[in-house]
């Protein structure tokens, strides 16, 4: 009965949620839709498309790495032209800059130029992160944010699952007839071109929210706000949100980047095994952040996010000693939803605690400082892989993960302060 009635729950939410929902917000939610396919391309191929063509772990990490940092250096300069330009604009030289950027990646075999241009894509790819938070709260109402935020999440995943299934079957497909690094090579490229429909998206955003800018000051002075902004969230609950962060984004980071090569090489897993696991393990993040607003409601959203990362670590042992090809993906499932359905909370979480005129600056620096933290991971990640093993950087996520866990429940655990 009380499943039914969360079921019923969920079921309304959503249906209030859509009939309130504004078009920018629609527009934003098929922007993640295209803009993640190409993640998921990289997620799943690109690690296995670079053994193939004869580089190791090592510079996979870096170039993985690079475009984390990418990332990070994008963060500040967003803030800054986002305010100057707009969102709108910001976001579609964004998608412009990601999309050029990955076909040199990918089709450019000189390191140095692989290694530029992947600090050039992680760049382009700074504006749908930073953007994304005060893009969801600016264009949504006060109660419907957690969903809002949910949903981006949801859609997210669910370009997440497309890809993963249909692109690892496709190279698989295409590998079989043109062989295995042209075949993957080919699936990277159209995965890439598909940003372009994000693009043609983004020119249909309207409204003040999405066009406003401000030109009344200099770049400087502009500079000079962002860093103002970022010294404000130095402090207090904020510093200790983003120290959490940066534990979180240095154990993903030496794991998750490198998912699809730990089950091609250690358990010999086909490139369609590979895209079905990875799908599999979306298919739980997705159900996971459907349920998280009425599960937040009912258990409080701090005791929520602790309690799913707590149970996610169990899973995270199992994966680290390979037992199997079905052991693994019923953890990697788990792993992937308990660690991640509570993504949309921290989110909606981090813009509660700040402030209103300081909103852009926290969802810019908690992009900073992941990405950071994420960047010394991957290539940690790598290093340890090539090294070691395929398992040695397990051991270290744990950790990370198990600290930054209480870390949250330190600071927001006796808070009794419902995210809206």
């Amino acid at each position: 009965m009380v499943l039914g009635d969360d079921m019923r729950a969920i079921i309304d939410d959503y249906k209030t949620f859509f009939k309130d929902i504004s078009s920018n917000m629609i527009l934003y939610l098929g922007i993640i839709l295209f803009a993640t396919i190409i993640s998921s391309a990289y997620n799943i191929l690109f690690g296995i498309y670079m053994k193939e063509i004869g580089y190791n772990e090592e510079f996979v990490g870096r170039i993985l790495s690079l475009q984390t940092i990418g990332v990070a250096l994008g963060a500040v300069p967003v803030a800054i032209i986002s305010d100057r330009l707009n969102k709108k604009k910001t976001l579609i030289l964004g998608l412009v800059v990601m999309m050029f950027s990955s076909f040199m990646i990918l089709n450019v075999h000189l390191n140095f130029a692989m290694e530029l241009f992947a600090i050039v894509f992680g760049i382009g790819h700074a504006t749908v992160m930073v953007l994304q938070a005060p893009i969801i709260y600016e264009n949504t109402p006060d109660e419907h944010r957690v969903t809002a935020f949910s949903l981006a999440f949801v859609f997210q995943n669910l370009a997440f699952v497309f890809g993963s299934m249909v692109l690892g079957h496709l190279s698989e497909f295409l590998s079989g007839r043109y062989g295995a690094g042209t075949g993957k090579l080919m699936v990277l490229n159209g995965s890439t071109v598909l940003v372009a429909i994000a693009i043609i998206i983004a020119f249909k955003f309207k409204g003040s929210q999405m066009t406003t800018s401000n030109r009344n000051d200099s770049v400087i002075k502009a500079l000079g706000n962002v860093l103002s902004g970022y010294r404000r969230l130095l402090r207090g609950d904020t510093l200790k949100y983003l120290t959490q962060v940066g534990l979180v984004g240095l154990g993903a980071g030496m794991i998750v980047p490198f998912f699809s090569m730990y089950l091609k090489y250690t358990l010999d897993a086909s490139d369609g095994v590979v895209g079905n696991i990875m799908a599999i393990s979306q298919v739980g993040t997705v159900l996971g952040g459907l349920i998280v607003p009425p599960l937040a409601k009912r258990m409080g959203p701090v005791n929520t996010v602790i309690a799913c990362q707590l149970l996610s670590i169990p899973f995270l042992i199992s994966i680290s000693f390979p037992q199997g090809i079905y052991i693994i993906t019923l953890s990697f499932f788990f792993r992937s939803s308990l660690m991640n359905m509570a993504n949309p909370i921290l989110g909606s979480m981090a813009m509660e605690i700040t402030e209103d005129d300081t909103r852009t600056f926290m969802s810019s620096m908690i992009s900073l400082v992941n990405n950071l933290f994420r960047s010394v991971g991957i290539y940690t990640g790598g290093y340890l892989m090539f090294k070691y093993s395929y398992n040695t950087p397990y051991y270290f996520t744990i950790l990370c993960y198990l600290i930054g866990t209480f870390i949250l429940y330190k600071v927001f655990g006796g808070k009794k302060k419902a995210v809206a």
